[in-house]
């Protein structure tokens, strides 16, 4: 009885110390978007403590100032509103029955896609650099999200 009891308590202590885990990551993640939102100005920077506002907000942010159209890359143009409601798609096909590898790809290309992008114009805003150049981080913050985390909270502007 007494080994079970020990493996209970041991399995007890993985599952809070991974809970401590992962509630630190989602507050560090959280923290650092809303501290990028507040300095580039967008009033609606409590978003990012919710799980898919956060990308509603990242992406109407890094819209601002665009027009009806969005250019992705400097190339694409897409209506603002798909631009800001990208993450429906993955949203979706989660109660959709498609295989899983193929979901999980759909959702690393929209990710690199449009967070990439996303990321890239809010770079782009809080550096005072022209979007050309924070293409290519933005895209690897869409695949790679602490990249984002690090440079969000790195940043020393005005907030």
């Amino acid at each position: 009885m007494s080994t079970y009891g020990a493996i209970l308590g041991a399995s007890i202590g993985v599952i809070l110390l991974c809970l401590v885990v992962v509630v630190a990551c989602y507050v560090l993640y959280a923290v650092s978007h809303m501290k990028a939102l507040k300095a580039l100005g967008y009033k609606n920077a409590w978003l990012a403590w919710i799980p898919y506002g956060v990308f509603y907000a990242c992406a109407d942010a890094a819209a601002e100032g665009e027009g009806e159209k969005v250019k992705l890359f400097g190339s694409l143009e897409l209506p603002v509103m798909v631009f800001k409601l990208w993450w429906i798609l993955p949203v979706a096909l989660l109660f959709i029955p498609v295989n899983g590898t193929v979901e999980n790809v759909i959702t690393i290309v929209l990710n690199v896609v449009f967070l990439g992008c996303s990321y890239a114009k809010m770079y782009a805003k809080l550096e005072g650099k022209q979007e050309s150049e924070t293409q290519a981080i933005g895209c690897v913050s869409g695949l790679i999200p602490i990249i984002a985390v690090v440079k969000f909270l790195s940043y020393k502007g005005n907030n």
